[in-house]
């Protein structure tokens, strides 16, 4: 049986006691501010590899394409990383990757495959990133490659389907992505990079883990206009015995 919609639009959280972190799922009209802080980081962090036309921030930016996105946010309410969630599409030729291979032949392979997705529900992950230099990245960044995937039993879909510079694929692969052999890399945005289509089957991403994540996601009780209450997060993770006493530091 294909997944069916767990996300309703109401602002959903969960605590991540490895990365410190908030993670929040949204809709951009439910959270602006959240939103705002999200593309003003994603920019940012495109601009520093030189990449930002690939974020085609004038174009995502009003958030009409956007089912949903995640925000790592700090307890002092500051977004440090996240994605943003496309779909579900009605066709594979939908997918950004028309975008980025050139070749029809290329093309007509991606539509054929992705097409076989779409029954069973295709969602696109696109603005993945991670702030630098902050406490914790790479538990950080694990928590991000995570959250992304759960798009898919939020929005009641079987397949996730995004594209990845060669630098990155290894990060996808560990939260259960699979590079599409059939189709050869691209050179997106340019010819510095090596651009993979990857995809990944909600059946081949569960865990205890994920499991635990969903379930503090949809117990969550935030309203619109997410606050912050961060002299309160470690005393709720001491509670639950997750975090030793560490004077207000995670």
């Amino acid at each position: 049986m294909d997944p069916q919609p767990l996300f309703t639009r109401r602002t959903l959280d969960f605590w991540d006691e490895d990365s410190g972190y908030h993670f929040v799922a949204a809709t951009p009209d439910g959270e602006p501010e959240l939103w705002s802080q999200f593309l003003d980081g994603a920019r940012a962090a495109y601009r520093r590899f030189d990449a930002e036309a690939a974020l085609e921030y004038d174009s995502i930016r009003d958030g009409a394409c956007t089912a949903l996105f995640f925000a790592a946010v700090t307890t002092e309410g500051v977004v440090h990383g996240g994605s943003r969630a496309l779909g579900p599409y009605g066709s594979g030729s939908e997918s950004h990757a028309f975008l980025e291979w050139s070749d029809p032949e290329v093309r007509a392979e991606i539509a054929r495959i992705l097409d076989a997705y779409v029954p069973h529900g295709l969602l696109e992950v696109k603005s993945t990133w991670v702030e630098p230099d902050v406490p914790h990245r790479s538990q950080l960044s694990a928590g991000v490659a995570r959250t992304l995937t759960y798009s898919m039993e939020l929005l009641g879909t079987r397949y996730l389907v995004a594209t990845s510079a060669s630098t990155a694929v290894s990060r996808w692969q560990q939260s259960g992505a699979e590079v599409v052999d059939e189709i050869p890399p691209c050179p997106y945005p340019d010819d510095r990079y090596r651009t993979h289509l990857i995809v990944w089957d909600v059946e081949r991403c569960r865990s205890e883990r994920r499991s635990r994540e969903l379930e503090k996601l949809l117990a969550s009780e935030a309203a619109p206009g997410f606050t912050y209450m961060p002299a309160q997060l470690p005393l709720r993770s001491l509670e639950r015995g997750d975090l030793k006493d560490s004077g207000g530091e995670t």
